[in-house]
């Protein structure tokens, strides 16, 4: 009777398992969309998308891109924050121009960088400022110079607080120069000013005129500088501002994001995805060709690079 009775018992439990599908999955078992909230086909939506190629076969899963527009971008932001802990909804996000949009009080944002799990810096993309091949400025010290005689217009891919932007007001509040920032509407806009000649120069990233730059095209420039601490590989020959004796760094840095309540279990995979890709050749050969530089930052040097943009953006004082 014993025997039998231990004997259903092991079928009972048996039967339990199948009907609950057997050992409980490990995260994730469904689709991840990341939420860009920038238009498709702009550097944001690129860089979003590279990580989502890529991450998908490491976590097994489908991973897509969502692009949420409008609201300074903090529509697609909020709806980030209000995701569920589980991962399967995240986010993308850039700076300095998160921080400036909720720095801004015409913006009356409830929120920092702070009300957000910030899983990782991914791409690093430095500041230039490039010039038409025929410009009259031939080094960056030149249009400096330039800029402290008179008001100088330079086109910026986007509005006040973008890193175009910062870039421009940096240079003025630093060097003593008038250089107006272009507020242009995105980069193409912005392109259109500076090919129009209705600029002297463009503030943009590496991820511009990586391709154009050495080049005798339509589409060709001189790029004065690079605005970060080592020169770019991207443009190798390009010197660093801080070589021509211009001590300013610049950059657009775009990464991943999640709601702060986050399960911590969750985190530390996706971490852990973005660490193989990160050294992944085939990823870094496509990032490369599209002319993203590569630099993750995780946990607390992410956060304390967030931080810095920060500090710096409220020295500024731009509103």
């Amino acid at each position: 009777m014993k025997k039998f009775a231990a004997l259903a018992l092991a079928v009972l439990l048996a039967l339990s398992l199948v009907a609950c599908g057997g050992k409980k999955k490990e995260w994730p078992t469904g689709d991840i969309t990341i939420i860009c909230p920038f238009a498709a086909g702009g550097a944001m939506d690129r860089s979003a998308r590279l990580v989502a190629e890529f991450l998908g076969p490491k976590l097994g899963v489908n991973v897509t891109v969502s692009n949420v527009e409008g609201g300074g971008n903090w529509i697609g932001y909020g709806q980030v924050l209000e995701a569920k802990g589980d991962g399967y909804i995240l986010g993308f996000s850039n700076y300095p121009g998160q921080v400036g949009g909720y720095l801004n009080p015409k913006n009356n944002i409830p929120h920092t960088f702070k009300s957000f799990t910030n899983v990782a810096d991914i791409v690093h993309d430095p500041g230039i400022i490039a010039v038409l091949p025929d410009s009259p400025y031939q080094t960056l010290g030149d249009l400096i110079e330039a800029g402290k005689k008179e008001a100088l217009t330079i086109s910026t891919g986007g509005a006040t607080g973008s890193d175009d932007d910062v870039l421009i007001r940096l240079i003025n509040q630093k060097y003593g120069t008038q250089f107006v920032p272009g507020g242009n509407k995105g980069d193409s806009d912005a392109k259109t000013a500076l090919f129009g000649k209705v600029v002297v120069a463009q503030a943009c990233n590496v991820s511009n005129y990586y391709d154009k730059y050495n080049t005798t095209g339509e589409d060709a420039v001189r790029v004065l500088a690079v605005f970060d601490n080592e020169r770019s590989s991207l443009m190798p020959e390009i010197a660093t501002a801080k070589e021509q004796g211009i001590d300013l760094v610049s950059s657009s840095d775009r990464g991943m994001v999640a709601c702060k309540e986050l399960d911590p279990a969750v985190l530390e995979k996706i971490v852990n995805a973005l660490k193989e890709i990160e050294k992944d050749p085939k990823f870094i050969e496509t990032a490369n060709k599209q002319g993203m530089g590569i630099h993750m930052l995780f946990g607390a040097d992410f956060e304390a690079f967030i931080q810095g943009v920060e500090d710096n953006m409220k020295s500024l004082n731009l509103w």
